[in-house]
């Protein structure tokens, strides 16, 4: 074989690898945030306590949003990337490879910006939850 037609198969094969492996963050990445819902804490009567439990009130409120920001920043990040990595290898490919690996690269990203989109809407509405201090 020559050395393009080898390098075509290895890059067929690193593009499926990535698409597979970027499916199963998804599915992951899903399935966290059915399950898992931050919950802020919200008191029904004010709180009449000194400043340093209003402060640790206000300090765990953060660490209760921290968590998902930075499991999601984590996330997002890793599926650019494994995004990227896949468009960069389909564009070395030749076209005799490309129409079936495009078709499914086109459904993963689509699956990704939307998930991403909805990701970003609950962090933002997390944000407006203040809980009373």
């Amino acid at each position: 074989m020559v050395s393009y037609e080898v390098e075509a198969v290895m890059n067929v094969a690193s593009a499926r690898n990535l698409m597979r492996e970027l499916q199963v963050l998804l599915d992951q990445w899903k399935e966290c945030c059915e399950t898992n819902t931050v919950h802020v804490k919200q008191d029904k009567a004010p709180m009449k306590s000194r400043f340093h439990e209003r402060m640790t009130r206000i300090e765990s409120y953060w660490e209760d949003l921290n968590e998902p920001f930075q499991k999601g920043y984590k996330n997002t990040r890793l599926t650019i990337s494994k995004l990227r990595n896949i468009e960069g290898l389909l564009k070395k490919l030749p076209r005799s490879h490309t129409a079936n690996l495009q078709a499914r690269f086109f459904g993963l990203r689509a699956e990704a910006e939307s998930f991403m989109g909805n990701m970003m809407d609950r962090m933002k509405i997390q944000c407006n939850k203040r809980p009373s201090l």
